[in-house]
Formats: C-alpha cells, sequence, structure tokens
C-alpha cells in the first residue's frame, strides 16, 4: 500500500523527472526543463549512473521516492553529471549481508527466520500487486542492518555504478537554466564505469528467504513445507507469493533478530596489589568511604565506631573518676 510522498521529493511543473534534493537545500525551477541542484559530493556510498534510455530509472526513481518502505534502500538524491547524465544516489544502511549475518547467527530458530523472511515476501506480494516497482539486486544486496531488520538494497536497471578509487565519479555540479541563448544538448561521453551484474530483485527476495530457511533446523517438521512453498513462488505468480507468505507465517510466531556479542580483542588485567605505604593508603580511604569491615557481607559504618569509641572512653574515664574519689 503507498504512503504519501516525502516532503524531498519535488516535482516540477515543466518536466516529469522527479527532482530528489536533500531537506537542507531548495531547488529552484528553471527558464525549461532543467533543475538547479547543489549537493555535497564527499561521501557517495552508492551511486549510479544512467546508460541509454533513462526512462527505466526514472521510473523506479519515481516509485520509490513515492513510497517509505521500512525494507527497501530509499533514495538520497537525484542530480546529473557536468555531461549529462542521470545520477542517483541511494541511501545505503549500515549492515551485514544475509549471508554472512546468517553465518555468524548460526542455526536460526522458525521464529527468527521467520522475521527474516516475512518481510522479504511481503515485498514479494507487493510487487505482484504493482504496489512496488524493484530493479535489479543480488542476494549481497540483502543486508541486516544493526537494528536486525533485512533491507533489500536494489538499484535502477539500466544503470552502473563508478569504479575510480579515488573519485567515485565526476562530482554532481550545480546544472546551468537552459534558456533560448545559451540552449544546448549535453554531451554524453559515457563516464568510466563499470556494469553491475544485473540480477531479477524478485527472484532474489525468494533466493533470500530460502537461503534463511536452508539453515533451519532440518529435523524441524516446518522447514519443508516453508521450501517447497519458496520453490513454487521463485518463478510464480501473485498467488504463488500469497502462499509462501501465508506458509511462513503459520508456521511460528517472530521472533526478534538477536546479533551475537563481537568478541572483544582487549586484554583487560587485574590491577597491580598496592603494598607498603599506597596500601596503607589504600585500605584507610576504603575504610572511611565504606566503614569498618564486619565479616564478608557487612560494614559498620566509620561514624559509628568513632562514636562508640567516645561513648566507651568518657565511660572509662567516669568509673576511673569514681574509683578514684571513693
Amino acid at each position: 500500500m503507498r504512503r504519501g510522498r516525502p516532503s524531498r521529493v519535488r516535482l516540477c511543473a515543466n518536466t516529469s523527472c522527479p527532482q530528489v534534493v536533500r531537506e537542507s537545500l531548495e531547488a529552484h525551477r528553471a527558464t525549461a526543463t532543467l533543475v538547479t541542484m547543489e549537493t555535497s559530493t564527499d561521501h557517495h556510498p552508492d551511486r549510479w549512473i544512467a546508460t541509454g534510455d533513462e526512462h527505466d530509472v526514472l521510473t523506479w526513481v519515481a516509485d520509490r521516492s513515492a513510497a517509505a518502505e521500512r525494507h527497501l534502500v530509499p533514495v538520497a538524491a537525484v542530480g546529473r553529471t557536468p555531461t549529462g547524465h542521470l545520477v542517483v544516489d541511494l541511501d545505503r544502511p549500515t549492515g551485514t549481508p544475509l549471508v554472512a549475518a546468517l553465518d555468524r547467527l548460526g542455526t536460526p530458530t522458525t521464529g527468527v527466520a521467520v522475521t527474516l523472511t516475512v518481510p522479504l515476501l511481503e515485498l514479494l506480494v507487493a510487487v505482484h500487486d504493482g504496489a512496488v516497482l524493484l530493479g535489479a539486486a543480488g542476494i549481497d544486496d540483502v543486508l541486516v542492518d544493526d537494528s536486525g531488520a533485512v533491507v533489500l538494497c536494489d538499484r535502477p536497471t539500466n544503470a552502473t555504478s563508478p569504479t575510480t578509487p579515488t573519485n567515485p565519479m565526476t562530482p554532481m555540479t550545480p546544472m546551468t537554466p537552459t534558456n533560448p541563448t545559451n540552449a544546448r544538448t549535453p554531451t554524453r561521453t559515457a563516464p568510466p564505469t563499470r556494469t553491475a551484474h544485473s540480477t531479477d530483485a524478485t527472484r532474489t527476495l525468494v533466493l533470500a528467504a530460502r537461503t534463511v530457511w536452508d539453515r533451519v533446523d532440518p529435523a524441524d517438521p516446518a522447514q519443508q513445507p516453508v521450501l517447497d512453498a519458496l520453490q513454487d513462488a521463485l518463478d510464480g505468480d501473485g498467488p504463488s507469493a500469497r502462499t509462501a507468505l501465508d506458509v511462513v507465517h503459520g508456521t511460528a510466531a517472530p521472533r526478534p533478530f538477536r546479533w551475537n556479542p563481537v568478541p572483544s580483542d582487549l586484554v583487560f588485567a587485574e590491577p597491580p596489589t598496592p603494598d607498603g605505604q599506597d596500601g596503607l593508603l589504600g585500605r584507610l580511604r576504603d575504610v572511611v568511604e565504606h566503614g569498618v569491615p564486619l565479616g564478608a557481607d557487612r560494614r559498620l559504618p566509620l561514624r559509628r565506631v568513632l562514636v562508640g569509641l567516645v561513648v566507651a572512653v568518657g565511660s572509662v574515664v567516669a568509673a576511673l573518676t569514681l574509683l578514684g574519689g571513693g
């Protein structure tokens, strides 16, 4: 089910191309079809450049910008290179690829498998219903983020990713609005890029879900029915996807995905045992702060000890005075 379009997505009056800008920036409508967009070029973790016909990329960007789906990678910005190529920046979350996360987790319980696969199958059903448009994604593009949620980091089709190690791509610079005096056709010389391995993200959803259930204990009676349903949904239609989702829902209640703590590389050593004057001062400080030890678990406050000593000394002095006076 679609949700409202976020405020950072702006459709220009003179173009059907959605212009996505950062919240701190503003897009100004130009006199023709180009929109000035300024954006930082310091860090672009997941950037894709359209190749050839831009229709598929623009369609994917418009659909993704209008959807607020927790388990899909969002669009961070859209712009053009100085040579006129359409560029899409994705806000790829920090996380671990699904296979590596399962290796770290070990054998998942049925409840954990439900937690990881239900969002994938819900996306699959939404795709068959026409509610979501997916691009290309491989199994390594399915991440488990730091909160334990699964996220599909797909990308638009007909797009490539830069390969220059020091400069990921030619920085996106502000576009000059076209007008009758400076109108020109941008030179579309292809930048040095690599074409990522194109895998249908719809199939990847099913393959990722099957990867999770392959790790479940084979003795669990719920595993085989789920694997059979996922096999039917791999190249199936909407009903087969809904059947797989219902089968997974019926296996067990979802359980949170919890990471095992990472082993610490730090070595904690016992502090050296104090001796001499430092040891005496330490014991005196401990008595003042925590009281006089009485056994293993009890301590008597130092104030009460001092009061008791004063009373005892006063009693002794009074007794000696009475005996001396007698």
